[in-house]
């Protein structure tokens, strides 16, 4: 039995599975980037008994990550063992969605639809990097398969509604976004259920809240430290205030505190090479940043989302300029404030544009055969939709949109190998 799965799912991806290894070992450094270093050090607090000080709580992302970074930093394995973590964490992704592709169809196509996942290029470039994406890839694949399994049986099978919740709940303490993902999701089906009552939309909500139990204790958590419900991060109303820019030199992309308060120093180095003279960025908001200094992070949190308000109140049409930036941003990775474009952005520019014009292309075919269309993957694209008006009304980037690649690719994948025909008149 387990020869036959190892031939079925494994031995027709083991080369994606040695190519992850290969850029881990190519392309890793021993210096921190980004947000690696945010990450590193929650999973220290971790191993040390704790997650965020109780003083002045200051909660940049989940918990989810770190847990998985914490063993490698008890153990003090160095950077390149959990990489290559991320590395296998990809390949499960991959395995799990060629599982999906498995259960609506058995066309010659389908491998070739797992590969384009496999092989999705902004995916693979987090993977020798100390980031929460593969992670994130590997519970939203997860999720996803164990959802549709669920929608197989018409009667609910526990384990499986089950496994799907506890690999949302993961996802949430991923990325926290998922949270306001899962309530406006149960939202939109308790409305559904009362207009009318199926068992597909019980089921769905069966997923979503036993998510939403499985994160209670984190929830709990969250609340001993900030004394208010749901509050899962204090870094949205710095992003909020960004997004909201008045300046017409400005598109709306976030910069850190040290970005804004130094920008203006003739010896600043900014805090990605990518950016240019960041003088006019101090100058913009830096008066505004140091009134905020002595402030704890929530009441910093709550300052910067009573400004933005005032800047998206005052100057609405700039602000729907700023969303526009921030679509394209999501999409084609362009544009950013103060910063020159490179050839990187082709890296995602190029794959999105594919996957979203493959995507588009398949909706008509859908509509026309809706009725008959797998309940539970138009579940998880109008899930993956929800997400993606979130983070465009926060802080969207081509980083973000790459967790929807998996529901883009099942969405159209099934219209292209079970919908869509295509016949070749062969005669003369």
């Amino acid at each position: 039995m387990v020869k036959k799965i190892f031939k079925k799912d494994f031995l027709p991806l083991l080369p994606l599975f040695f190519l992850y290894i290969g850029v881990v070992l190519l392309f890793s450094s021993n210096n921190f980037f980004g947000d690696e270093d945010r990450h590193y050090n929650y999973a220290q607090n971790l191993t040390q008994g704790f997650y965020e000080e109780t003083e002045n709580p200051s909660l940049r992302n989940g918990p989810g990550y770190p847990i998985i970074l914490a063993p490698f930093v008890a153990l003090k394995t160095g950077y390149i063992a959990p990489k290559l973590f991320n590395a296998l964490l990809l390949f499960f992704a991959v395995v799990y969605f060629k599982k999906n592709i498995d259960l609506f169809t058995n066309s010659k196509y389908s491998l070739l639809l797992v590969y384009m996942l496999g092989l999705y290029p902004p995916i693979i470039r987090y993977v020798p990097l100390l980031y929460s994406e593969p992670l994130a890839y590997f519970l939203f694949c997860g999720m996803a398969y164990h959802f549709c399994k669920l929608f197989l049986e018409e009667h609910v099978n526990w384990k499986q509604l089950f496994a799907a919740s506890f690999f949302l709940a993961s996802l949430v303490l991923t990325k926290i976004i998922y949270l306001q993902v899962i309530l406006v999701s149960i939202l939109f089906l308790t409305v559904i259920l009362i207009v009318k009552k199926n068992n597909e939309s019980k089921k769905s909500l069966l997923v979503l809240l036993g998510g939403l139990i499985l994160i209670t204790p984190y929830l709990l958590y969250t609340y001993s430290l900030t004394g208010k419900a749901f509050y899962v991060g204090t870094g949205g109303g710095e992003i909020l205030y960004h997004r909201s820019t008045p300046f017409e030199n400005e598109f709306g992309s976030w910069f850190s505190k040290e970005d804004v308060l130094y920008g203006q120093d003739k010896d600043y180095v900014p805090t990605s090479a990518v950016y240019d003279d960041l003088s006019q960025l101090s100058k913009n908001h830096r008066d505004f940043y140091l009134s905020l200094e002595s402030m704890s992070h929530m009441e910093q949190d709550s300052a910067f989302k009573k400004a933005a308000i005032q800047n998206m109140k005052a100057h609405p049409i700039k602000y729907f300029k700023n969303t526009l930036a921030n679509i394209g941003r999501f999409v084609f990775h362009y544009p950013f404030s103060y910063r020159s474009q490179t050839l990187n952005t082709y890296g995602f520019m190029l794959p999105n544009t594919v996957l979203l014009c493959l995507w588009i292309l398949s909706l008509y075919p859908f509509i026309l055969a809706r009725k008959q269309f797998p309940y539970a993957i138009q579940a998880i694209m109008v899930f993956s939709l929800i997400y993606a008006g979130g983070i465009i009304l926060l802080d969207a980037r081509a980083r973000h949109s790459l967790i929807m690649a998996p529901a883009l690719i099942l969405f159209f994948g099934y219209v292209y190998t079970r919908i869509v025909t295509i016949k070749i008149d062969k005669r003369g």
